[in-house]
């Protein structure tokens, strides 16, 4: 996953497809009526902007882990051997600037120090941004940036299937683990199932790096290095702690660790002793690792017994520009303006009072649905609309569903550096795309584009395709 603490600003409440990490951001956040009722959750909802996604993808031996760029779609930066230097000089540095903060962690100083002699600057991840050095300003080539298109890429069918027959083969494995966290957070065993297969392909996917050098680099050159620095003082007192000695403390590009990817920050908060041994190891125990993702899910707002979304027929009844967190209203509502269950499928009478969101990844270019608190509660885990689509649709499958019904088309591809162009000159119209500027298509890019296509009178869609963006010239 990629849970972290973020104590900086709203990151965005414009999250797209990374797929992304996840990172962790995203995503960040969105502003989500009757899911947020305080700050602990504000919080919560900011932390998702950069952590490392991996996706399975086909291949001849059947599965093979991908891992796509981060959010921002930053290639590794190229540095020359001087810069390297100056800025491995100043690493040392700025280690030592973090030991106050880590002594009122109650960090020792001999922890401290062991920790310390350990960080080093990891210069191949991506999303760094190095600062200027010496007259030097490394930046990643734009060439190297990550094209974002189709979000149906992401749903290969013999991959998701075998991620499946593999995940039912997991949940019986751990039956009985499984039944005891669902008992107690009320957070449905298929999701955690499917959480973890998205995360680790069921631990069968390599975490290689130390997550002490990759977080004190992503604090040190990073993006977001006010993100990322709590990250690393969390981490310190994990150490503390001596859960794992230092040399098990692996993570992704991004410091998410474990079986189900977390952060440091959250697995402090909501870590949760899934094997009953007294410790919670989320390196080393399948258990403790579903257990502590069941946690954070059933703090951020899981509803037992509740689905996370239904598919929806495309419908020009309804209101594209309706998508998102902002626009909640009742099942009923929804039915009324002509929300229709794909295949005949009906609506349980039962849900017609709950809470629900319309979702739109791809605007008008695939599947619709009708979404729950429970949508939102997987998106508080990461960011990205295809990632909670991916482990909704992952979790049906190892309950024994299928694919979506209504298929994704394609649709113009960005870089990050394109879409940021056109989310500025919404902006400029009076448009909310979310608190930045951040190069991805997420809700609020979406339903602005929905907005401004209704305004020159175009077929509304709410996709930036190239035809809209050159009405915007």
């Amino acid at each position: 996953m990629v849970f972290g603490l973020l104590r900086k600003q709203a990151i965005c409440h414009n999250t797209g497809i990374c797929s992304q990490s996840g990172l962790l951001r995203c995503h960040a956040g969105l502003k989500r009526p009757g899911r947020f009722a305080h700050t602990g959750r504000m919080i919560r909802k900011l932390i998702r902007r950069f952590a490392r996604i991996c996706l399975v993808a086909p291949a001849l031996t059947g599965l093979a882990i991908t891992c796509l760029l981060p959010v921002s779609g930053a290639a590794a930066v190229e540095v020359s051997a001087s810069y390297r230097k100056a800025a491995e000089r100043g690493f040392t540095g700025f280690l030592e600037s973090l030991w106050p903060e880590a002594q009122q962690r109650g960090v020792s100083r001999k922890t401290f120090d062991q920790a310390a002699s350990r960080m080093k600057i990891e210069w191949d991840i991506p999303d760094l941004d190095p600062p200027p050095i010496g007259g030097e300003d490394p930046k990643p080539s734009p060439k190297r940036q990550a094209e974002f298109g189709s979000p149906g890429r992401y749903f290969n069918e013999k991959s998701m299937n075998n991620l499946a027959a593999i995940g039912r083969k997991e949940m019986a494995r751990f039956g009985e683990t499984l039944e005891r966290i669902e008992n107690r957070t009320g957070v449905d065993r298929e999701i955690l199932a499917a959480i973890w297969g998205r995360e680790t392909a069921y631990s069968r996917a390599s975490i290689p790096h130390d997550a002490m050098s990759v977080l004190a680099t992503q604090a040190y050159l990073g993006r977001r290095p006010d993100f990322f620095r709590p990250e690393v003082l969390a981490i310190l007192e994990i150490a503390e702690r001596g859960v794992v000695p230092m040399n098990q403390l692996k993570s992704s590009w991004a410091g998410a660790m474990g079986h189900t990817q977390m952060l440091p920050g959250l697995y402090l908060e909501h870590a949760a002793d899934g094997d009953g041994d007294g410790k919670v190891d989320i390196w080393n125990s399948v258990p403790d690792a579903l257990a502590t993702s069941a946690s954070f899910l059933k703090a951020s707002g899981w509803v037992p017994g509740l689905s996370w979304a239904y598919e929806v027929e495309p419908s020009n009844r309804l209101d594209c520009t309706l998508e998102g967190p902002d626009a909640g209203r009742p099942v009923a509502d929804w039915v009324a303006a002509g929300a229709t269950r794909v295949a005949g499928r009906q609506w349980p009478q039962s849900l017609m009072g709950a809470k629900s969101y319309l979702i739109m990844p791809a605007g008008r270019f695939g599947p619709a649905f009708v979404a729950t608190d429970n949508y939102y509660a997987i998106k508080a885990y990461n960011e990205s609309d295809l990632y909670v689509l991916y482990v909704g649709n992952l979790a049906d499958r190892i309950a024994g569903s299928g694919s979506f019904i209504t298929p994704w088309r394609e649709v113009d591809t960005f870089t990050r550096p394109d879409m940021q162009k056109v989310q500025r000159k919404l902006v400029d119209l009076g448009y909310n795309v979310g608190n930045t500027i951040d190069g991805l298509i997420g809700f609020r890019t979406r339903t602005a584009t929905g907005m401004h296509q209704k305004k020159l009178g175009l077929p509304v869609d709410c996709w930036p395709n190239r035809p809209f963006i050159a009405k915007l010239r």
